[in-house]
């Protein structure tokens, strides 16, 4: 049977170039301020502190706290007190008696720790608290990665629309001018029908828009904890610059921070404690338990005499149809599951950090690519207007030059605002250290 050792763990984290401990990052990751928006920084205010998603990650981490208070109590003894009071009446011939009778016990029992298996069942509840900070956390930083996507797509849609009503205005314009040719003799009627058709597919372009734009405010209030629908207080603004990269030639060590990683090295070390635990249920345990009754009124007495009464027993689970060596093998498999899950954590943050590197890259050059193909679009288009106006070309080849603009006008905005996600992932990827929203919750 494979039992994951310390060595195994060490090894594990060797291979992908990574520390077993966390390195202290170098400031808390408040990424989002890299970005100078003062609504941004506002949105994160509200969500760490009204965001549902993270206060069920608050209640969960208060329920294993008290699970782990309980088991650390199971070290120390355990104290019961019983009170038993009555009152009999007898009738004499002298007239009626009545006797009161009191009674009081005080029970205490303590199970001696000496093999370890109320220890180490403590150092797993510890663990397990541990972890569930750290999974706190990791919904803290998924919270602010999510929200920031949402505020960003939510401008960009904003400025999508704005391009699309200039569109629309201009589209209006140009029939306009057609017509007026049109009247004048100067262009055909195929050339008014097909700038109406143009101008009904740019009307046609901005419902769907408006409606991602509500999508994403409402998506904007559950995240930040309010209802949808409700005033955000929030103003379209310009999309921000892409700021410089948080650190260069990022060192892989730095990936042990994350918090997700770092609960995956505690959920480890929990299930290592367990097989120590299960392991120490099969050795004889030791119950010393000790109890006092009295018959008097005096109870402080009771709280004096109870030690002197104690008895001690020994159990050993010497036939027990090998459910304790079953219970040992089971928190083994959960063990080597756990160290499993610890490596595919490791090698999973190196390679979220890897892409969204490797994507930002990429993304900016496409950027700059798409940048001068707009460019050339917008010399095309006024080549081929003034083409069409000396009667060069036909106005369906001037639609074409218009149509490969305006596209490539909202791919150009779509690719800026794709490439600010490329840098919200590579934040996310890099973790950071959130312990500040354990102060606020």
């Amino acid at each position: 049977m494979f039992e994951p050792k310390r060595e195994d763990v060490l090894q594990g984290y060797a291979a992908a170039g990574m520390q077993v401990e966390p390195v202290q990052p170098d400031r808390r990751a408040s990424w989002w301020l890299d970005f100078n928006s003062s609504q941004l920084n506002r949105l994160m205010r509200e969500a760490f502190a009204g965001s549902l998603t993270l206060e069920q990650s608050a209640a969960r981490l208060e329920q294993v706290e008290a699970l782990a208070r309980r088991n650390n109590a199971s070290l120390w003894p355990k104290l019961n007190v019983r009170g038993d009071a009555s009152e009999r009446r007898t009738d004499t011939d002298s007239g009626r008696v009545v006797t009161n009778n009191f009674s009081g016990g005080l029970y205490a029992s303590y199970e001696v720790d000496l093999w370890g298996e109320l220890s180490s069942s403590r150092r797993a509840s510890m663990a397990n608290y541990e972890a569930s900070k750290y999974d706190l956390q990791t919904a803290a930083m998924t919270l602010s990665a999510n929200l920031a996507d949402a505020y960003f797509d939510w401008l960009s849609q904003n400025a999508v629309l704005a391009v699309y009503e200039s569109q629309l205005e201009s589209s209006r314009n140009k029939l306009e001018a057609l017509e007026l040719r049109y009247n004048r003799g100067q262009a055909t009627i195929l050339a008014v029908l097909q700038q109406r058709q143009q101008l009904a597919g740019a009307e046609a372009r901005i419902p769907p828009v408006q409606a991602n734009i509500n999508r994403l405010y409402n998506r904007i209030a559950i995240l930040t904890g309010r209802i949808p629908g409700t005033d955000l207080g929030i103003v379209v603004e310009e999309l921000p610059e892409l700021p410089p990269r948080p650190v260069e030639g990022i060192p892989v060590r730095l990936l042990a921070n994350r918090p997700d990683v770092q609960a995956a090295r505690l959920d480890l070390v929990s299930a290592d404690a367990n097989v120590a635990s299960a392991r120490a249920a099969r050795l004889p345990a030791i119950s010393l338990t000790g109890s006092v009754v009295s018959s008097t009124g005096e109870w402080n007495q009771l709280f004096d005499d109870w030690t002197e009464n104690l008895a001690a027993s020994l159990f050993a689970p010497i036939i027990d149809g090998g459910s304790r060596k079953a219970d040992v093998d089971r928190n083994l498999a959960i063990s080597r599951e756990r160290l499993a899950g610890y490596r595919l954590a490791v090698l999973g943050a190196i390679q979220e950090t890897e892409n969204a590197l490797s994507d930002e890259t990429h993304q900016q050059e496409f950027v700059e690519a798409l940048t001068r193909q707009y460019e050339a679009a917008l010399n095309s288009e006024e080549e081929s207007m003034r083409r069409y106006q000396r009667g060069i070309i036909t106005y369906l080849d001037a639609l074409n030059a218009i149509n490969s603009r305006e596209s490539l006008e909202i791919s150009n905005l779509n690719a800026k605002a794709n490439l600010l996600g490329d840098r919200i992932s590579l934040y996310r990827a890099l973790g950071g250290n959130w312990n500040f929203i354990l102060e606020e919750k």
